[in-house]
């Protein structure tokens, strides 16, 4: 099926709302797919390395499962790792998911993720950019793209990372916003990133039980305006 890249602005209905409360968003996106549930329903980013453990890549895509049996859509980067394994999770547990991407909406990163890509489309889900359709990703536009991932969502779950990983940009974007933040517990000896998270207080998980408090945590949230700055 083909999906048209569209536009819009913060002057539109569709515009996601997280993106008119928040200070340093973008006021253009360009989009594929229903933009609509970015304002509508309950979101996760489940975020982590690229390169992580066998361990860490079966709980992201169990935690991806598990947000979609709850009925709430996963968020991230469309990233190689963690953030594959839980797409491909929430999609086979018949979910919904949003990829933010680093670039154009013609330039899918990585390009062994096109099909994934195209499977979040025809699931229901969207891919956005706050970049024009052509252009290509850039160091930089990774860590813009990281604050996307936090905004749209509730709250951001970090399987794995390293205290220096591009992940802890995303984990940064939520501290900020005064989003709910959680890391995956049982990778705490070999990522000191996770550690840092939990040791600031945030919620440590390593089971089922601790995916599904946190999700409820996040459905059960008002939805209200938010102050923070970025």
């Amino acid at each position: 099926m083909n999906y048209s890249i569209q536009k819009c602005s913060n002057m539109d209905d569709i515009f996601p709302k997280s993106f008119k409360r928040l200070k340093g968003m973008p006021d253009l996106v360009y989009y594929q797919g229903d933009i609509s549930i970015l304002s509508n329903e309950k979101c996760v980013a489940i975020v982590g390395s690229r390169d992580c453990s066998q361990e860490g890549l079966e709980f992201s895509r169990r935690a991806g499962q598990i947000a979609a049996d709850m009925g709430i859509v996963v968020v991230n980067g469309l990233a190689l790792g963690c953030d594959t394994a839980a797409l491909i999770g929430a999609l086979e547990a018949g979910g919904k998911c949003v990829a933010i991407l680093p670039g154009g909406l013609n330039h899918i990163t990585p390009k062994s993720n096109i099909e994934l890509a195209n499977r979040i489309l025809d699931a229901g889900g969207c891919l956005i950019s706050e970049y024009e359709s052509d252009f290509l990703p850039q160091r930089y536009t990774y860590v813009q793209r990281d604050r996307l991932q936090s905004a749209v969502s509730q709250g951001v779950l970090v399987i794995e990372s390293r205290i220096d990983g591009g992940t802890m940009h995303t984990v940064d974007a939520a501290i900020k916003q005064n989003k709910k933040l959680a890391a995956y517990a049982d990778a705490l000896l070999n990522n000191s990133g996770n550690k840092s998270i939990i040791d600031r207080g945030n919620a440590a998980i390593s089971d089922e039980k601790g995916l599904k408090d946190f999700y409820i945590s996040l459905k059960n949230d008002m939805d209200w305006e938010q102050l923070s700055l970025f």
